[in-house]
């Protein structure tokens, strides 16, 4: 048997009466999460022109799903890249370390585009929730993060698809061989690159909407008996040898039934910017709490980071200290570091056109160094530890290690934090009654008829 037919069959064996309260509980923290960071990305341009072009693609309009934060429905398959875009829009939505991927803003798409299209209830949203979110991160932790990254590939648009097609194929209710069929065929369609870190294109932000499409049309493929790959993720010419410079193809399975499913290992995010930049941002924060350093004290910064972000945030070292859009700031190390210290935050206030050139900033980015630390390098990437030091002009010299990232597993957010983060997003396109009524849907999902409840909530 193929390692991707073993996964197939293990994850197929996953029932919703079969979850537990933890599994349930990160479902609906990280669908409200998603929801939020969709609603507040639908204001963008770039999710603005998705939906301008989506009306040229044809798909089975018999099924709709609501397009967050405009108010309106559109064919499922559309819907959900719009809403893929807009949630990847702000680079604010979640994360899951060890597959270094963004998982919830392909699975929720996709899992949500494939129940309107079979029909289905909040039951099958779930469970296929769950098993995307188990087949794309355990791929990805097979592809190891960093390999994956030196071919220059982009997790969440890659193994975004093969996470997408299971949970789709789940979904459409298919059987073990059915499901696998869809994943050997996605791995024919995983794309997405990072030459968006070249020129700030919004191309980043079309991975998962890719990945969510390419998945669902896996799904319907094997649905009506398209074959697949027998061994699409660790085959010899399969996708973990196409797409890393190192596989693991034992990682696949590795830990099955032992530890928690991947959904409960998945990180919401504190900041409105790349992953390897929040642990630095906490840290920076604590230090200017605690120690009232302001912008004009501080003589130099210097940021402990694990290798695999250099090429990601740090370097060209001059190029990320004058981000010249907003996805060159969210992928700035000093960009991060200075908004922390100068204004104490890192939202989307502060990751904005009107900041990029504030000469405050820019003089601060201008002290901001970084260092690859092998202690960090050692637990990459199951923790993407980080630290922040910083020497004030008076010689003064502060120091913070952050561990666990503020919504991280190891650090949640409560469900007050994730009702707080979705108000504060939400609030551009909802009213607080429409705000209130999204929220309850969204973390009781699962319950009789919370699906349909959820719907006519967001339009």
């Amino acid at each position: 048997m193929s390692r991707t037919r073993e996964l197939a069959e293990a994850v197929h064996g996953i029932e919703f009466d079969s979850l537990g309260e933890a599994e349930v509980e990160a479902v609906r923290r990280l669908l409200l999460d998603h929801l939020g960071v969709a609603a507040a990305g639908s204001t963008t341009d770039s999710a603005a022109t998705f939906r301008r072009t989506m009306g040229r693609f044809a798909h089975d309009e018999r099924a709709a799903l609501p397009v967050i934060g405009t108010g309106t429905v559109a064919a499922a398959v559309p819907a959900a890249m719009a809403n893929a875009v807009a949630g990847h829009s702000i680079e604010y939505d979640d994360v899951h370390n060890a597959s270094s991927s963004h998982p919830g803003v392909v699975i929720y798409p996709a899992a949500m585009a494939a129940t309107a299209l079979a029909g289905g209830d909040e039951r099958d949203l779930m469970r296929s929730v769950v098993i995307g979110f188990e087949v794309m991160c355990r791929a990805g932790r097979a592809a190891d993060p960093a390999s994956h990254y030196a071919r220059h590939f982009h997790p969440t648009g890659t193994i975004g698809a093969l996470g997408a097609a299971a949970a789709a194929a789940a979904a459409l209710g298919l059987d073990a061989d059915g499901l696998n069929s869809a994943i050997g065929i996605a791995a024919a369609m995983a794309s997405g690159s990072m030459e968006f870190l070249s020129d700030g294109a919004w191309t980043k932000r079309l991975h998962p909407a890719l990945a969510a499409r390419n998945g669902v049309e896996a799904g319907l493929l094997a649905a009506d008996g398209y074959v697949g790959t027998v061994d699409g993720i660790c085959g010899e010419r399969g996708f973990l040898a196409a797409h890393s410079e190192a596989p693991a193809p034992d990682r696949l399975l590795e830990g099955w039934g032992e530890r928690p499913l991947e959904v409960v290992d998945t990180s919401i995010k504190r900041h409105t910017c790349c992953r390897y930049n929040q642990g630095a941002i906490d840290a920076l924060l604590a230090i200017r709490t605690a120690h009232g350093v302001t912008a004009d004290d501080i003589e130099s910064v210097m940021i402990g980071i694990p290798s695999v972000a250099v090429d990601i945030v740090a370097e060209p070292l001059a190029s990320k200290r004058r981000p010249m859009s907003v996805v060159d700031a969210q992928f700035s190390l000093p960009f991060g570091a200075a908004a922390a210290l100068l204004w104490g935050r890192a939202g989307l206030a502060e990751y904005h056109e009107s900041r990029l050139a504030d000469p405050a900033a820019r003089a601060l980015m201008d002290r901001v160094e970084y260092q690859v630390d092998p202690d960090i390098d050692r637990d990459f990437p199951e923790k993407w530890r980080a630290w922040a030091r910083v020497t004030t002009s008076r010689g003064e010299v502060h120091f913070e290690q952050v561990d666990d990232p503020k919504g991280d597993p190891g650090n949640p957010f409560t469900d007050a934090e994730c009702r707080q983060k979705f108000d504060d997003l939400a609030s551009a396109v909802y009213s607080g009654e429409s705000r209130t009524a999204i929220a309850e849907q969204a973390l009781s999902i699962g319950a009789p008829g919370s699906w349909k409840a959820l719907q006519d909530t967001l339009t």
